[in-house]
């Protein structure tokens, strides 16, 4: 295992006061390690837009004009940022935290950007000046901006933006002086990003423009900090899987050769979607397995199995913040570049003795059952198993079948497999997808939607089915 590298970047420094042009770099002090930290760099971006960047032992303050806003395609701003090396994926993690000062008009906050082109992939925390949070993501470079609410709070307000993977995480500091999560968005910045705060000095929309403010638009930043922190373990050199694949394998995943990442994708070597480095620690009795902390969203599989029965062993780490819920979606038919548009069924662990079997349409969940079990959250190991067959549901718990039914309005019959994790600290090892065997029509009817307990036709036998 590697070990964690930590850094600390502070706003608190010797530094002397600046006001320079439009892209200089200005140089930094030193932190109390004695590393010297990188330059901060300062632009303004956008048609017309104009700006100027002050430094002082502990402020950073941003004067702008014609900037506008950090939403839409395109974005026009005035940021001050440093360059930062991420080269782990969901093994590296940046913690930024700042406080904001009132500001007459605009917009301002924590942003990580791809680059500085209007329509870089970013995503960023921003404050208003009525003091709305709001958390916004550009996925990738040219596409439209989307944003999550987090609340309305007073100035001055101290915000954190953590990033691990291309997961971006959003918290406020409440009146208690504890950090409140407000939300996760998904940005592909890339293993060198940009990373600092930003200004724009609004439109005509917002509330408290007018022209003077406009054209005067300034914000200050005290307490700048940056934190990262890497658990990467390298791949196993020349790994052979030797565990026997059992028949009707679709898929297996045992983590055993330190990779997620793995070309060309096999049953049981699969590549998953929106990762490509875990933290894949060795386990005592041998081999290795995932774990996952805080946030994500990862897709395996191919989109048309059907008949199907999915299991994972899982162990919770006792602490004292409780995961929030992690997720199975099984069947899942992801349609739309826009994740809240899929549909699937999940079987989720949440509330620390709960477990719950959803049908989620379009983000909306349409059925649900649940049940209490012993508290999960415990060091141990356990097993679930999700087990589809046409309309027919089964979830096993330890080798307990507690959640079952039939699906008889509008059933979701054939769809990959997800895993969804929020505020999570869990062990997992031996996912298996298995397949079932109809022995009414195979798996033709979860096609069809239709002949589920009788046999095909002869017409439609003709067309191959």
């Amino acid at each position: 295992m590697r070990p964690i590298a930590l850094y600390w970047l502070g706003m608190a420094m010797a530094i002397a006061a600046y006001s320079p042009i439009a892209g200089q770099k200005i140089p930094s002090g030193k932190n109390s390690s004695t590393k010297t930290t990188p330059q901060w760099s300062f632009g303004s971006f956008g048609e017309k837009a104009d700006g100027t960047l002050n430094l002082s032992q502990t402020t950073l303050s941003i004067s702008t004009q014609n900037t506008l806003h950090c939403f839409g395609e395109a974005d026009s701003y005035s940021f001050a940022y440093q360059k930062q090396a991420f080269p782990f994926d969901d093994c590296s993690k940046a913690t930024i935290t700042v406080k904001i000062k009132s500001f007459a008009s605009g917009t301002t906050g924590i942003m990580i950007r791809s680059s500085i082109s209007p329509s870089a992939a970013n995503a960023h925390l921003e404050v208003s000046s009525t003091g709305d949070l709001l958390l916004m993501s550009r996925k990738t470079d040219g596409t439209a901006t989307s944003y999550t609410r987090m609340g309305n709070l007073p100035f001055p307000i101290e915000v954190k933006l953590v990033r691990q993977g291309s997961v971006f995480t959003g918290y406020s500091k409440n009146s208690d002086g504890n950090w409140i999560k407000g939300g996760s968005v998904i940005a592909e910045v890339g293993t060198e990003s940009l990373v600092g705060v930003y200004a724009c000095s609004g439109s005509k929309s917002q509330i408290g423009y007018s022209e003077g403010a406009n054209g005067q638009m300034q914000a200050t930043f005290e307490n700048w900090t940056y934190q990262y922190q890497e658990t990467y373990i390298p791949p196993e050199k020349n790994w052979t899987d030797k565990t026997p694949i059992k028949p009707g394998t679709l898929l297996r995943e045992n983590f055993d050769d330190g990779s997620l990442s793995n070309i060309p994708a096999s049953s049981h070597n699969p590549v998953w979607n929106g990762i490509k480095l875990a933290y894949l620690p060795y386990a005592k009795a041998g081999g290795r397995y995932w774990r996952k902390t805080g946030d994500g969203l990862y897709a395996l599989g191919d989109k048309k199995w059907a008949d199907y029965e999915t299991s994972v062993e899982f162990t919770f780490h006792v602490g004292n913040q409780l995961p929030e819920e992690v997720m199975i979606q099984v069947r899942n038919q992801q349609i739309s570049a826009y994740t809240h548009l899929g549909r699937y069924y999940a079987v989720s662990l949440r509330d620390k003795n709960k477990l719950f079997f959803e049908k989620y349409e379009s983000g909306t969940v349409t059925y649900t059952q649940s049940v209490t079990i012993p508290n999960f959250i415990d060091g141990k190991k356990h097993t679930l198993k999700i087990r589809l067959l046409d309309r027919d549901f089964d979830v096993v718990y330890d080798n307990a079948s507690l959640i079952k039914g039939t699906d008889v309005k509008n059933p979701i019959t054939y769809g990959s497999l997800a895993l969804k994790f929020t505020n999570a600290d869990v062990d997992l090892d031996n996912l298996e997808v298995i397949q079932i065997n109809d022995l009414v029509n195979g798996s033709a009817d979860n096609y069809l939607l239709d002949y589920f307990d009788t046999p095909l036709p002869a017409y439609l036998k003709k067309y191959g089915y």
